[in-house]
């Protein structure tokens, strides 16, 4: 690993790329192209996982079933045990790659709040995500984290399809 770079030392417009994914096949592609932006800008790679903590309307029906507090909690624990592993396998990759990679596990309610307070923080010049929906209708109805991150962040923000 090699030191991170101050501005005054790098021409570079990309010295630090956040990286958010969660596993699904519209991630990995953003996970692969930041690998890639790091590499070519000698960047240094932060990986943002954001585990969920809002329940599905599926989750709190079956929350108000007597006796499913234990479920739930199992539930909540393999989601946690996927992120996680997730997370490890981007930071081999990461690693494999020659990169400076550091990587952040998070839980939130919105993950556009969490990925843009990481953002802020780590002073990124670069955010990466991947886009899960294929039209403007899915997204503005489901809630975008792309859309939001990509309308409030105060650097550049790359949205892989």
């Amino acid at each position: 690993m090699r030191d991170h770079p101050s501005a005054a030392e790098s021409s570079s417009p990309y010295r630090r790329i956040l990286v958010a994914t969660g596993g699904a096949p519209h991630s990995e592609k953003a996970v692969e192209r930041a690998i890639t932006l790091a590499q070519h800008f000698e960047a240094v790679l932060d990986v943002v996982v954001v585990v969920p903590t809002q329940r599905s309307a599926m989750a709190s029906l079956a929350a108000s079933i007597p006796g499913s507090g234990a479920l739930e909690e199992q539930i909540v624990q393999t989601l946690y045990d996927a992120r996680a592993a997730h997370l490890r396998a981007v930071m081999t990759r990461a690693e494999a790659a020659g990169l400076d990679v550091r990587p952040h596990l998070l839980s939130a309610a919105r993950p556009a709040d969490v990925i843009l307070k990481m953002a802020a923080e780590l002073e990124t010049d670069l955010i990466v995500l991947g886009r899960r929906h294929t039209t403007a209708l899915s997204a503005n109805l489901a809630g975008s984290v792309g859309l939001s991150v990509s309308r409030a962040a105060l650097v550049d923000v790359l949205i892989t399809h």
